[in-house]
């Protein structure tokens, strides 16, 4: 059976930097390497900014349009998973497309929110100042509680990978070859475009983070 080409290089390179960047942020907070988180914070903001926009205007099957269905959707993969007549298109499913959208949107709140964020120790975020000191708390404790909800919500995307392993359907070869069988092949765009993009916006995010 043919393989064809699904993700391009943006998604794919988009999704391990995503991966590293969390655990590497995660490791500077803890360390109280602050200096170093905000340098990598800038680089994850346009990772995010990057992905929204190529979830717009990039590949095929990278487009929101595409993967983000109804609940009906959902329901049904779940259906066929259950009965064992799921079969991968050239995109993420209806369920998948959903964990998509929630991985960003919490990636974003972390982002923002850390832009505001002042621990009156270590670290002042590059807007706290541009707030009040009670909205700077505020946001300071909605990017602190966040990160609990992103844990969450990747623990649940490693599960989720693990139960359609478990179904004979491996997702993570795909994200590293970008390539899956028996399925049309999804009209790709230039990727060169979009990691173009990310690295004027990480620039961009860098000098005005720090």
């Amino acid at each position: 059976m043919q393989r064809v080409k699904i993700w391009d290089a943006f998604v794919r390179l988009n999704h391990w930097l995503m991966v590293a960047l969390v655990v590497a942020l995660w490791w500077t907070a803890e360390q109280g390497e602050m200096e170093r988180h905000l340098q990598l914070a800038g680089i994850l903001g346009g990772l995010i900014v990057a992905r929204i926009l190529w979830g717009l205007f990039g590949s095929e099957s990278a487009r929101f349009s595409r993967f983000v269905k109804g609940p009906a959707a959902v329901v049904e993969h779940f259906k066929e998973l259950g009965q064992g007549q799921y079969q991968p298109g050239n995109t993420h499913n209806a369920a998948g497309g959903w964990a998509v959208v929630a991985l960003l949107l919490v990636l974003l709140v972390q982002f923002t929110t850390g832009l505001f964020a002042d621990d009156e120790i270590f670290f002042s975020g590059p807007l706290a100042s541009a707030v009040s000191g009670d909205l700077s708390d505020f946001l300071t404790g909605i990017h602190k509680d966040n990160f609990n909800v992103l844990i969450a919500v990747v623990v649940l995307h490693v599960v989720a990978i693990i139960l359609y392993r478990l179904r004979g359907i491996n997702l993570v070869a795909a994200m590293i070859h970008g390539k899956r069988e028996g399925v049309a092949a999804p009209r790709l765009v230039n990727a060169w475009w979009a990691i173009i993009a990310v690295a004027a916006l990480a620039t961009a995010f860098y000098f005005f983070i720090n």
